[in-house]
């Protein structure tokens, strides 16, 4: 037998899955360990292989396709523990980071401004200039560049970035300045905003760069586990999931780390639209609870919606990503009182370690998963199968302690937490949809995470969204993605050019974007005869700021005139509405884009069950289920592994599985389809 197996690296636990031969797939749970991520990833590993009944090393001998999707790149930047920066940019513009894009972020309940990567004494600027037509004002001079270069590394800077003006139409300036530095301080590594992001907006390009360097050192984790799984006897080559929603192998992973800063969101989502398709519904909203955040996506017709710019992490840069929302209502998101004695959810996580209170690993801090062990939703005898107990006394003392703060009981104040966290899930979940312009009866919520199924219901009733879907591999589903995710590289170029354009323009950048995504993707493993690449535009209405992507197909062939302009016009018009179309304006080609695709496997509906008996858990259990009666429903649960395909009732009902909790509220219904998939009609029937 041979295999494909993913991996998914959270804050909290790290999933395994193995796919065999004919789509038969086992899954299995391990602790996240922080300090070293290759412990918790062999952990997992060991346990799925044993769960398939197979030797590790055999297992990996025999692995055909492994693939990973990794905090790594997140956790330096959320953490703030990147590299030292120091940023050579043209002469006039250095203060282009410290004050453009001002924002304020919340920090303990106070706005502040978030702490820059950059520190303005680490910015140096170069006596260069090129115009917006590429031409050359100011000659760049090496020299300089090397004594700023050697400047800030004597000042402690560990990675540089450079960023010159209007280096997306002539990047000789900054080619010539890497190449310097690059021999004057060879052990610094060297980032450059025009090979990761040609594309205009100096600031986003000038963000990436500085991210990226930032970002520098966080695979070193990566690069000890790959040399540990190849010494275990892994051949085949480690793909890593990227923001985009596809995988590259490790060299450019290493080249562009920042790429990876939605890794473990982005192959959840890419499973969940595999799935979706799979069961023939084109529309669905994923809605991804782990143990750090829920992250919630639209997918329309198989593709997730994706955006070339936007936040990250407290700042607005262009890095290509699913187009994926979090809110740190995870698991282990710990609640807390702000300075107006208000009740907060998250941001901040208990992680793995210590863990939510009930975890027993020393954690005092209540957490959205303390609350609902408190509340009846979560049976601590039979969390995760019966392999690790809750301590469910533990859970109640830290919604005591925090209780004290509001004059409520620990109940009262889990009730609270839950709530809270409910709250913010809707409200994404709507503004997610309400900021395409799309119909939430129109769309199913696809629940997915350990903690997905336990909210999906109610979030859907409070939305308007009509079914919720809970697939079974639900709990590893982005584990799932990274397994048989297909490789996937772009490369884009600034055109800026209004509305019809010369076809020899056109047809010389298609070429060169079509070549560069093909040489991407060799490298990457991928034959010519098994990968397909597909051209994107992003189009604008002259001066405006913003731009809609629209696909253009795999002929190669881009629509110059008219036809061009209405696909425009209408991707427009359902976006923001027909009385929204600016009738006389012309239309500006901003960004041509070259998307190349290698093959993904087909995702599996179900696993095979895990060896071994569930613990005995009771038929009926205790439930708060509404904030006005504070008594406990006694309400029913099943066994998921015993749910038979076809087989229909009514909530409320909670039906616990081995690894995930599926709550269905009152006035709803259940039923488990041909491919194992619960169904949840919202208001059922």
């Amino acid at each position: 037998m041979t295999w494909a197996v993913g991996i998914d690296v959270g804050g909290t636990f790290t999933d395994a899955v193995a796919i065999g031969d004919g789509g038969r797939a086992w899954r299995e749970k391990a602790p996240t360990t922080p300090d070293d991520l290759t412990d918790g990833v062999l952990d997992a590993l060991r346990r799925v292989a044993d769960a398939a009944g197979r030797p590790l090393a055999e297992m990996l001998a025999a692995t055909r396709r492994f693939g990973l999707g990794t905090t790594a790149v997140t956790n330096v930047l959320a953490s703030r523990r990147g590299r030292t920066v120091g940023l050579l940019t043209t002469a006039g513009f250095e203060d282009l980071l410290p004050f453009a894009r001002g924002r304020l972020v919340v920090e303990d309940g106070w706005l502040a401004p978030p702490e820059p990567l950059v520190s303005r004494d680490r910015i140096i600027g170069i006596d260069e200039r090129i115009d917006r037509r590429g031409q050359v004002l100011r000659p760049l001079a090496t020299e300089e560049v090397v004594a700023a270069g050697r400047q800030l590394v004597e000042a402690g800077a560990e990675a540089l970035a450079v960023s010159f003006l209007w280096s997306c139409v002539e990047p000789s300036h900054e080619l010539a300045a890497v190449e310097a530095l690059a021999t004057a301080v060879p052990d610094v590594s060297i980032t450059a905003g025009s090979a990761l992001h040609p594309v205009i907006r100096e600031y986003e390009r000038t963000m990436v760069a500085v991210l990226n360097a930032y970002a520098g050192g966080a695979l070193t984790g990566v690069d000890r586990l790959v040399s540990v799984l190849s010494d275990l006897g892994l051949r085949a080559p480690v793909l890593l999931v990227h923001s985009g929603g596809g995988a590259i192998g490790l060299a450019e992973a290493r080249r562009a780390p920042l790429t990876l800063v939605e890794s473990g969101p982005a192959a959840g989502v890419a499973a969940a639209a595999a799935l979706a398709m799979s069961a023939g519904v084109e529309r669905v909203v994923t809605c991804d609870m782990g143990g750090t955040s829920v992250d919630v996506a639209v997918v329309c017709d198989g593709e997730p919606a994706r955006r070339a710019r936007g936040e990250l992490m407290g700042f607005w840069t262009a890095v290509p990503t699913v187009d994926v929302e979090s809110i740190g209502a995870g698991g282990g998101s710990i609640a807390w009182a702000d300075a107006r004695g208000m009740l907060q959810v998250g941001p901040h996580s208990a992680g793995a370690r210590p863990g939510p209170a009930c975890y027993g690993h020393g954690g005092t801090e209540p957490t959205v998963t303390d609350a609902l062990v408190v509340l009846g939703y979560l049976d601590p005898q039979c969390f995760l199968g019966g392999k690790m107990r809750l301590d469910a006394g533990a859970a109640s003392r830290a919604c005591a302690t925090l209780g004290e703060r509001f004059e409520l009981d620990g109940e009262e104040t889990a009730w609270g937490i839950r709530q809270v966290a409910l709250a913010g899930m809707v409200r994404m979940v709507r503004g997610r949809l309400a900021a395409r312009g799309l119909d939430p009866a129109t769309f199913s919520l696809l629940a997915f995470g350990g903690g997905g199924a336990l909210f999906a219901a109610d979030i859907a009733s409070a939305v308007g969204i009509p079914r919720v879907l809970v697939p079974e591999l639900a709990s590893v589903l982005s584990a799932t993605g990274a397994a048989t995710i297909g490789v996937r590289r772009e490369r884009l170029r600034s055109l800026s050019a209004t509305l019809p354009i010369e076809p020899q323009l056109i047809e010389k950048v298609v070429a060169e974007l079509a070549g560069q995504v093909e040489t991407d993707l060799l490298a990457d493993g991928i034959a010519l005869a098994e990968h397909v690449i597909e051209l994107e535009a992003d189009l604008r209405f002259k001066r405006q700021t913003a731009e809609l992507t629209v696909p253009l197909g795999a002929d190669l062939a881009v629509p110059l005139g008219g036809d061009l302009d209405a696909a425009f016009r209408a991707e427009y018009a359902s976006r923001y509405g027909e009385g929204a179309l600016a009738r006389g304006a012309p239309v500006e080609l901003v960004t041509l884009r070259a998307v190349g695709r290698g093959p993904s496997l087909p995702s599996p509906f179900a696993s095979i069950p895990t060896t071994g008996e569930l613990p005995a858990a009771a038929s009926v259990r205790g439930i708060r289920l509404d904030r006005r009666d504070s008594s406990r429903r006694p309400t029913a649960c099943r066994s998921l592994d015993e749910l038979a395909t076809g087989e229909r009732f009514a909530g409320p009902v909670v039906l616990d599985g081995r690894d995930t909790t599926v709550w269905v509220p009152p006035g709803a219904t259940v039923a488990r389809d041909d491919e194992r998939m619960l169904v949840i009609e919202v208001g059922g029937g």
